[in-house]
C-alpha cells in the first residue's frame, strides 16, 4: 500500500515537471537529426550519421519497456540482428539480488552497439528528487559491443548527445 501511494505522488509530482518543461522526446519516426530525452522506461533504437569526427544521431523506433532488469542474471534482452550503424537501447529500472531492499534498486542505460569504430558521448539525466539535469560520466560505444551504465538512484530522464569518434 505504501508503494502504491508514493508511486501515485511520484506520478504527480513527474506530471507537475513535465508540464513545466518542454523536453525533446520524440513522438514520430524516424526523427529528424538531432538531440533526444529519453524517458525511464524506454526500448529506443538510434542510427548514427557520420560528419567528420562526429555523428548525428535520429531515433529509428522507441516504445515503452516496462520490465525490471535482473542484474544478478544477465538477461539477454537485446534483438538477434540489429542495422548497421544502429544502437539499441533499453534504459529501464534494475535490481541486484531479488530487489526485496531499497538499495539493491538501480537505473540501467544498457546498450547494444552495431557501429564500426568506438565512439563518446555525452548524457545528462535527471533524478527524480531533482528538478534539474546533470552531467553525468559514460563508458562509450564501442563496436558490437553490449555496455551497460547504472546508477544508485531513480533516474526519470536521460538527454544523449555528442557523439565523436573515441581519440586515439
Amino acid at each position: 500500500m505504501k508503494k502504491r501511494f508514493l508511486l501515485l505522488i511520484f506520478l504527480i509530482f513527474a506530471g507537475k515537471i513535465l508540464s513545466q518543461k518542454n523536453f525533446n522526446i520524440p513522438a514520430k519516426f524516424p526523427t529528424q537529426y538531432g538531440t533526444f530525452t529519453f524517458p525511464l522506461g524506454s526500448k529506443v533504437v538510434l542510427e548514427l550519421k557520420e560528419n567528420g569526427n562526429t555523428y548525428e544521431y535520429r531515433v529509428l523506433s522507441m516504445e515503452p519497456y516496462k520490465d525490471y532488469y535482473p542484474l544478478s542474471k544477465k538477461k539477454n534482452i537485446f534483438s538477434k540482428d540489429i542495422k548497421e550503424n544502429t544502437i539499441e537501447i533499453f534504459f529501464t529500472g534494475a535490481y541486484y539480488n531479488d530487489g526485496k531492499e531499497d538499495k539493491e534498486w538501480k537505473s540501467l542505460l544498457s546498450l547494444k552497439s552495431n557501429v564500426k569504430t568506438p565512439l563518446i558521448y555525452k548524457a545528462d539525466i535527471k533524478y527524480y528528487f531533482k528538478n534539474e539535469f546533470e552531467n553525468t560520466s559514460i563508458s562509450g560505444i564501442f563496436p558490437n559491443a553490449k555496455i551497460n551504465e547504472i546508477w544508485g538512484h531513480k533516474i526519470d530522464f536521460i538527454t544523449l548527445y555528442d557523439f565523436e569518434k573515441l581519440k586515439k
